[in-house]
């Protein structure tokens, strides 16, 4: 009895001790460099994790995606030359698996993207996408590379795929790659083929207001008043609420054919579409003094003071017009009211995804080349 209690006792220390050591051995196998930076990576500590990373490379050159993340690092740290050289190498070995192969060929696209070497990204791109037609990833970055390199007829027709493929739909955007490729014609002197693709955009979106501008600013180079005064008034009747981006241009070429009279109830119509935007009441008012309408002038002007409180534009045409209507207590009220007004900002088009700012209207942001990114004008 006492010896089968020993063997027992004997048994059950060794199964313990046995799984000790398993744990240990599976600790120790754990904590390896490259798992070891892969949790910083995860941390954001980039530097310790490049440390480590060179260590597994040191000690295991059968580790490929070591390799990959070492070089991504590198390009994050402004060394894309250093990068590709790494992925390149990579390259170069025969046992590397199909996947392997195709993995880092994106990451060494993405090299010499960094790098500024579009073309070479470009022609990589190309080659990958042929080898596997199927990955969607590799299309969207073979279309963002078009679009850095304005190639706009490559990246229309990839977008094209890309929405088909996912089921998905963004005309406007196909529109705005039709006007930036017939802004680079109309800038070669080929007025004609241009005009060409600012109508294939009009055909794709509607409402796509860059186009119609360069189809008018097209005929107005040749002279053509009236074809762009057509274009013009024609898209204001079916986008009124965008019609506001015209007014400049309908303001000079109605002023050139000595019709002015006619940009009248294109204001009105502005005005009854697009409330915020003060530009057209200004213009309105300007029309109605210029033809001696000084009641109707002084009317508007008063609710484009109630209107747009913090304009300066606005109470300076009030003084105005009060003071040739000699309402001189009237006028003088308004102008030490302009005391307290901090000075009017311009108008403000506003990127919602960066903040980006200008005074010009954008249909894709400068800053972080996002398509559609204006926010509501700002008076």
């Amino acid at each position: 009895m006492h010896s089968i209690l020993l063997t027992l006792s004997v048994v059950i220390a060794l199964a313990v001790f046995l799984a000790w050591i398993t744990r240990k051995r599976r600790k120790s196998a754990s904590k390896t460099p490259y798992v070891d930076a892969l949790h910083l990576l995860l941390d954001g500590r980039r530097d310790e994790a490049l440390e480590q990373l060179k260590k597994t490379v040191r000690t295991d050159t059968e580790n490929i995606m070591a390799y990959i993340k070492l070089g991504d690092i590198f390009r994050d740290k402004g060394y894309p030359i250093r990068a590709s050289k790494i992925h390149r190498n990579l390259l170069l070995r025969t046992t590397l698996t199909e996947e392997q192969n195709e993995e880092t060929l994106f990451h060494l696209i993405l090299d010499y993207r960094a790098a500024d070497m579009v073309d070479k990204a470009v022609e990589m791109a190309e080659r990958l996408m042929q080898k596997n037609k199927k990955n969607i990833e590799i299309r969207k970055l073979l279309l963002e590379l078009y679009e850095e390199k304005k190639d706009w007829d490559k990246a229309f027709f990839m977008r094209q795929g890309i929405n088909k493929w996912i089921k998905g739909s963004d005309q406007a955007i196909l529109a705005l790659y039709k006007v930036n490729a017939g802004r680079e014609l109309t800038g070669r002197g080929s007025e004609h083929q241009g005009r060409i693709r600012f109508r294939e955009a009009i055909k794709l979106d509607r409402a796509c207001a860059p186009a119609v501008m360069e189809l008018g600013d097209s005929y107005v180079r040749e002279k053509r008043l009236e074809d762009a005064l057509k274009v013009w008034k024609d898209w204001t009747g079916r986008v009124p609420h965008q019609a506001h981006l015209l007014l400049d241009r309908l303001n000079d070429i109605l002023y050139s054919l000595g019709r002015y009279s006619e940009l009248e109830p294109i204001c009105e119509q502005i005005i009854r579409s697009k409330p915020s935007h003060p530009g057209a009441t200004f213009r309105l008012i300007d029309i109605y003094e210029k033809q001696g309408r000084l009641t109707e002038a002084l009317d508007l002007a008063r609710h484009a003071v109630e209107a747009f409180p913090d304009s300066a534009r606005g109470r300076w045409t009030l003084v105005r017009l009060l003071a040739r209507a000699d309402k001189t207590a009237e006028a003088l009220d308004t102008a030490l009211s302009l005391l307290s007004l901090e000075t009017e900002q311009a108008m403000d088009y506003k990127c919602v995804h960066c903040g980006r700012s200008s005074q010009s209207p954008f249909w894709r942001c400068p800053g972080c080349k996002r398509w559609h990114p204006m926010s509501a004008e700002k008076p």
